[in-house]
């Protein structure tokens, strides 16, 4: 808003740096795929909405990278794989075109486990290779939205879109060390995202700071007709959202399942907790007794439902998977 630096002056930054990633030993592999012209373009775009003081939102000119589970042009949809998305993609999925109408620019897709099936983000095939974390490079990101939660550990975007069924937001997003949302179900759309299993998947934001996730979720969160899920839902609001006081908030702990956990882990979560408290948050000790057969019943769920969504292929594609 001041001037000092343009949409345009950040997104040669980050083209100099994603050639940088690329070469680096070992390679970074956030993201997997990105084309010069098209972000210079929506930059190019948005400096001159700056210019004219007609901005579309607070993502006006920010940075942004989506899993490559979802469509993007002009990209291609391989959500990971070698044999999904042989052409360029020519329609974005709901997240994309609402992401270009804020008018943040769209850096490119990011890696991911190979259909999303897995916690560590190890990918070794021949399109995506093995997305290293930022802070250890002989260390997993955590998946399956592994891509996304490399790219803002690295800086290379302050906003990314990753999916969770199984915790493939939150995985990465604390194996890097950034903020992870897996939003409600239905609340953000997932339609141009392959439907691996509709009933566990949500899509989420991962970002730098908790402000900056709930600025990205409450422009993604809104009914899309072509997504049924999500019709009937309040609207997302920013209001109170940095109010320090959380004297009316009630947080429920099962310290059992808490403590389950290494030592160092447990100690930082532990401070979290304190620090909430300190906020005027009262805590509430629960007991969640069958978290051993809720384990049981969501793998029988996500697990039935990709089975049942890759049947096709299964028969067509099987010695590729």
């Amino acid at each position: 808003r001041s001037g000092k630096l343009t949409p345009s002056q950040v997104a040669k930054n980050i083209i100099a740096v994603l050639e940088d990633c690329d070469k680096s030993t070992p390679p970074l592999r956030a993201i997997v795929q990105w084309d010069r012209e098209q972000i210079m373009l929506m930059a190019e775009a948005s400096t001159a909405r700056y210019r004219n003081k007609c901005t579309l939102s607070y993502l006006d000119g920010i940075p942004v990278c989506l899993k490559e589970e979802f469509k993007v042009v002009p990209y291609h949809h391989r959500v990971g794989t070698v044999y999904l998305g042989t052409e360029p993609e020519t329609e974005d999925a709901t997240v994309a075109k609402k992401l270009r109408e804020a008018g943040a620019i769209i850096i490119g897709v990011s890696n991911m486990h190979e259909l999303g099936t897995g916690t560590t983000g190890c990918n070794p095939n021949r399109y995506h290779k093995i997305p290293r974390n930022p802070y250890k490079t002989n260390h997993f990101t955590g998946g399956s939205s592994s891509g996304s939660a490399a790219a803002v550990a690295a800086g290379l975007c302050p906003v990314a879109i990753g999916t969770d069924g199984g915790g493939s937001v939150r995985i990465p997003s604390s194996f890097c060390g950034v903020v992870g949302l897996k939003g409600t179900f239905g609340r953000i759309s997932c339609h141009g995202s392959l439907p691996l299993s509709y009933s566990t998947v949500s899509a989420g934001p991962i970002c730098t700071s908790v402000a900056d996730a709930a600025i990205a979720y409450s422009i993604l969160a809104e009914p899309d007709p072509l997504y049924p899920y999500g019709l009937k839902q309040p609207k997302a609001t920013l209001s109170d959202m940095c109010a320090p006081d959380l004297k009316d908030l009630k947080l429920g702990v099962d310290w059992t399942f808490f403590k389950a956990c290494d030592a160092e882990v447990l100690s930082i979560c532990e401070k979290a907790v304190e620090h909430l408290q300190s906020l005027g948050a009262s805590v509430v000790e629960v007991s969640l007794p069958e978290m051993e057969e809720l384990r049981v019943a969501h793998v029988i769920c996500i697990l039935g439902e990709m089975r049942d969504f890759l049947q096709p292929d299964f028969n067509k594609h099987f010695q590729e998977m």
